[in-house]
């Protein structure tokens, strides 16, 4: 995992309570990204039907949630965070 991904994460999520069970989980479309997550943030994770059909959703539906959001904009916005997730992925994998 990227130090960009964890900081990013630990700033935006709650910390898990010391010998407490997260009140949350971060829902993830692959599980080894989730389990690399858990491992170096002991943030819960989960990948499952619901999580990718959620994720589906957001997707199919991003330019109605963000007001004066340009095609261009969207396209770029893709383009950046697929590459972000390969190089990640990439990471992840050769370890």
């Amino acid at each position: 995992m990227t130090d960009a991904l964890r900081k990013f994460l630990e700033i935006n999520l709650p910390k898990p309570k010391e010998g407490k069970k997260a009140k949350f989980s971060l829902g993830v479309a692959e599980p080894k990204v989730g389990s690399q997550i858990f491992e170096v943030t002991e943030i819960p994770c989960q990948s499952n039907e619901f999580v990718l059909e959620l994720l589906h959703g957001v997707r199919l539906h991003f330019d109605r949630f963000i007001k004066d959001l340009k095609p261009s904009d969207l396209e770029k916005a893709q383009l950046g965070l697929s590459t972000i997730i390969v190089q990640d992925l990439d990471h992840l994998l050769q370890q």
